[in-house]
């Protein structure tokens, strides 16, 4: 039997670059980049992305996401995770998170 769509996200995010898995107030099942949490799931079908506001109105306005309920004004979004469109769609949002978490952290410094 293959994974569950859940299973295929985790794989997805742990697979990007500098990326820890850990506990978090929010969930058991948490991702930063950095000190920052940029995805957490809620249960089997039910992730929530940190996106710029940008990205979170695109995510909105094309059913990518649904409207975070608690945390909006930061960029939160959530998705719903029952079919493989959604299962796509969802690691395309976490792609563009985890990239914007990239661009934020600062460079290290050069050495002299």
């Amino acid at each position: 039997m293959g994974q569950s769509l859940k299973e295929q996200i985790s794989s997805f995010i742990r697979s990007l670059p500098n990326v820890e898995q850990k506990n978090d107030p929010m969930s058991e099942e948490a991702y930063f980049y950095g000190l920052r949490n940029f995805a957490h799931f809620h249960g089997p079908r039910h992730i929530d992305i940190r996106l710029s506001k940008t990205q979170q109105e695109a995510a909105l306005r094309t059913n990518m996401a649904i409207q975070h309920q608690y945390a909006p004004q930061a960029g939160w979004v959530s998705c719903i995770i029952e079919t493989e469109v959604q299962a796509e769609n969802t690691k395309r949002l976490i792609k563009e998170a985890y990239y914007t978490c990239v661009s934020l952290k600062p460079s290290p410094k050069p050495a002299k």
